[in-house]
């Protein structure tokens, strides 16, 4: 009977990867020149679809995608079977296998600890044992997963006339909870991961429907990041294994999505809804100005195109995402995210990051600035 149950579980999620991206995109709407363009067809994707690619998605890695988990396998196998639908022209689809390097991750933990507690933080303030908890207890999470492989997906469609220069995009899908009074991870309670990051492997799931049906000059490739919540290893491994083997490509940029859907009026700090984040390498650091001409052309297209959310840029070289990777490796990345300072999710890391929490009218904003910016930096559109 358990064996039916499962095998008849694995059926409904795969049915439910498989079924979506049915709207119709005619041959004269690919002929995009102009911002109304744009909107037409990422308008294309609706509130409502929009928001049931996230349930989706989250319902496949129930209760938890933890690295090893079986909602963790659950979940790989949701997205592996979902990006096998789209066949379109110049369109590819891999999982890159990977070996995190659990020392490389247990050695940014610890500098991060030196950086931002040891350096800034009494000793005696209980708010330093309260992250050195979390540090000691992040190193010993990585001890217990370090047999573990990890599993990119990456899919991507050529360019049509300028197929060299790559616009790359990532969201991880994996999950992490932590105890809110000790910081220490619990690898076996309930991480629906819902904002956390549902929403931006949603986002790129919904953007993909529309990317696959359209004649792109310049390739997308979008990237599926693995063990993010354990020392960004995913994107490490990933960016190392394009650093030697790009050959003739140029990558243009990186743009990181994470947490997009928390929005409210009455926990926010200023007290606005649609206010969002866009978080970029501090001026003076290596490499801020390159992400300063991606974060101006990425804003002024949303902008152009959908002005009811705005992504304030920020920065502050905020290290708590992918993004990080890239910056590292002397790429231009910028990360698209909620307002951490004034409006922080209170339910990251928490068995309460549930769909029913987010905010979709503003998750739906976010989408199509993205999605919008994204499109008018292919076709090259500025008006």
């Amino acid at each position: 009977m358990k064996k039916y149950i499962f095998n008849l579980s694995l059926i409904i999620t795969i049915m439910a990867a498989t079924t979506g991206h049915s709207f119709e995109i005619k041959d004269y709407e690919k002929k995009i020149k102009t911002g109304y363009n744009i909107t037409s067809v990422t308008e294309k994707v609706s509130r409502d679809a929009l928001e049931k690619n996230l349930r989706d998605f989250v319902a496949s890695g129930r209760p938890s995608r933890f690295v090893g988990s079986p909602g963790h396998q659950k979940a790989l196998n949701y997205l592996e079977e979902k990006l096998k639908t789209f066949k379109s022209k110049g369109v590819s689809f891999k999982i890159s296998e990977f070996s995190p390097n659990i020392a490389r991750a247990g050695l940014f933990y610890a500098d991060d600890f030196k950086k931002e507690v040891v350096a800034k933080i009494s000793p005696t303030d209980p708010n330093y044992d309260h992250w050195k908890g979390f540090t000691l207890s992040m190193m010993k999470t990585l001890d217990s997963v370090k047999d573990k492989k990890g599993y990119n997906l990456i899919w991507e469609k050529i360019g049509a006339t300028k197929p060299d220069e790559v616009i790359i995009l990532g969201a991880n899908y994996d999950t992490l909870l932590n105890d809110p009074k000790t910081m220490k991870v619990d690898s076996t309670g309930a991480m629906p991961g819902a904002d956390n990051n549902g929403t931006g492997v949603a986002a790129l799931l919904s953007m993909i429907e529309i990317l696959d049906k359209l004649d792109l000059p310049k390739t997308v490739r979008i990237v599926f990041f693995d063990f993010e919540e354990l020392g960004f290893s995913g994107s490490h491994d990933y960016v190392e294994k394009l650093k030697a083997d790009s050959g003739t490509q140029k990558i243009l940029g990186y743009i990181n999505l994470v947490m997009l859907g928390n929005d409210s009026k009455r926990e926010d700090k200023d007290k606005k809804l649609n206010n969002m984040k866009l978080y970029l390498r501090a001026p003076g650091e290596k490499g801020a100005e390159d992400d300063l001409k991606l974060t101006t052309m990425i804003t002024d297209n949303g902008k152009r195109l959908y002005n009811q959310i705005d992504f304030k840029p920020e920065a502050n070289s905020m290290n708590s995402s992918s993004h990080i990777s890239f910056w590292e490796a002397g790429i231009p990345a910028i990360c698209l995210s909620q307002n951490w300072e004034t409006d922080f999710n209170p339910r990251f890391h928490t068995p309460s990051d549930i769909v029913e929490t987010l905010n979709i009218n503003t998750y739906t904003n976010a989408f199509r600035f993205i999605t919008g910016s994204v499109l008018a930096w292919n076709y090259d559109v500025v008006k």
